[in-house]
């Protein structure tokens, strides 16, 4: 039986390419228009044959499948799971409310990596018997969609756009297909997760001429794909699940005896570490230690804007996406959202960067933070911004 650590973890590449693993199917063979008419029944006859061997290849495997429930339903799998650090807050809840109910109702050991600095991503590993282990992702993707759904209901309110915040531009975290519209009936029901699998096992998953892979996604209604590369740093490539919680769940049986059955699963895994860009990094009140950015606005020089010192003198840019937080004093909150959102509203466009203001309710010590995610060309250009509207706010209010 293959072990359980040799399932799951990731790492992608930032010019990274998708592959839809359901292409992976049996090419048919071209019409030649110019052939007699018995060549064309003849041709027929071929293709008939070939359809009626795949037909006959998939109850084959659903055979083999019956034969090995009862056993592997039991057996013990573990899974790593790609996800933001927005996300992990959502599958952990508050004081790890969410991640204990996980664990007590399903059976399962479950845990999340711990925060790079500068990193957006972190990697949910969790692992459980077979019988468990699908319901147990499921709420997983469920907790993440809920957390979705809440900040759109947010934004509408506030009369912004969500989009920035709920999906990723950039590797590993952007997805290998597409998604239904945040706004749309289809997007409230449409659970997703990114499982990192072992490049060693994905021809697992494919099966011969792409007959199993096309069998997961048509018995089970969900989509199924997976990424041409491999994560940064390792042999393991992404494949991404979309449907409903019970096709999620139902597929997701399925792969993981398809797991476990992989004997030739064993290769050596260099798995997946979610790690900052190397990128020049400007760190809030001159602190230049290399420990990481440091906005905190406590200690910040009275009536001044930030100061910013370079840690690192090249400027080495990649396209990953970073998370930063800043906080500003209260009071000066509005005038950086502008009226109706409209000033907070030019930054996200201006820079293409996703900014999120904590509620006021979690005011501390006079002082609102605000998140930003983006590349660490957009995040320093909304720091720019939020800047210049501040010094400028400040200067107006002295001259009143």
């Amino acid at each position: 039986m293959i072990s359980s650590d040799s399932l799951f973890d990731n790492n992608i590449n930032s010019s990274q390419q998708v592959q839809d693993l359901s292409s992976l199917h049996v090419p048919q063979l071209p019409m030649d228009q110019t052939v007699h008419y018995s060549d064309e029944n003849e041709h027929h006859d071929q293709q008939q044959q070939q359809q009626q061997q795949q037909q006959q290849q998939i109850q084959q495997e659903s055979s083999i499948d019956e034969s090995f429930d009862l056993d592997l339903g039991k057996s013990l799998i573990t899974y790593r799971v790609l996800v933001s650090r927005r996300e992990a807050g959502a599958i952990i809840g508050k004081e790890g409310s969410n991640i204990s109910n996980l664990r007590e109702k399903y059976d399962v050991k479950a845990g999340v990596s711990k925060v790079v600095d500068g990193c957006i991503d972190r990697i949910l590993t969790i692992s459980g018997i077979v019988d468990h282990i699908s319901e147990a992702l499921v709420s997983v993707a469920q907790s993440v969609l809920d957390a979705n759904l809440s900040t759109i209901q947010e934004s509408e309110e506030n009369g912004t756009n969500p989009t920035r915040l709920i999906s990723y531009e950039y590797p590993p975290l952007r997805p290998l297909a597409q998604r239904p519209d945040y706004q749309s009936e289809e997007y409230k029901t449409n659970l997703f997760l990114r499982l990192l699998i072992p490049n060693s096992q994905i021809g697992t998953l494919i099966g011969k001429q792409g007959v199993r892979i096309k069998a997961i996604q048509e018995e089970n209604n969900i989509k199924m794909v997976g990424s041409k590369d491999f994560l940064d740093n390792s042999n393991e490539r992404l494949v991404e699940l979309q449907g409903t919680s019970e096709n999620l769940k139902n597929a997701l049986d399925s792969i993981s005896k398809y797991l476990l059955r992989d004997y030739q699963g064993t290769v050596p895994t260099i798995y997946y570490s979610p790690s900052a860009p190397l990128e020049n990094t400007r760190y809030y009140n001159g602190n230049s230690n290399g420990n990481g950015p440091n906005f905190s606005r406590k200690n910040s020089y009275p009536s001044s804007t930030p100061v910013y010192t370079q840690s690192n003198p090249s400027n080495f840019s990649t396209g990953k996406e970073i998370i930063k937080k800043i906080s500003f004093p209260n009071e000066y909150i509005g005038a950086l959202i502008g009226k109706r959102g409209s000033r907070i509203q030019e930054i996200r466009l201006t820079s293409s960067c996703a900014v999120a203001i904590e509620n006021e309710n979690n005011t501390q010590d006079g002082e609102r933070e605000i998140t930003l995610v983006g590349t660490k060309n957009a995040v320093d250009k909304a720091i720019d911004l939020l800047n210049m509207y501040y010094e400028r706010e400040q200067k107006r209010r002295m001259n009143q």
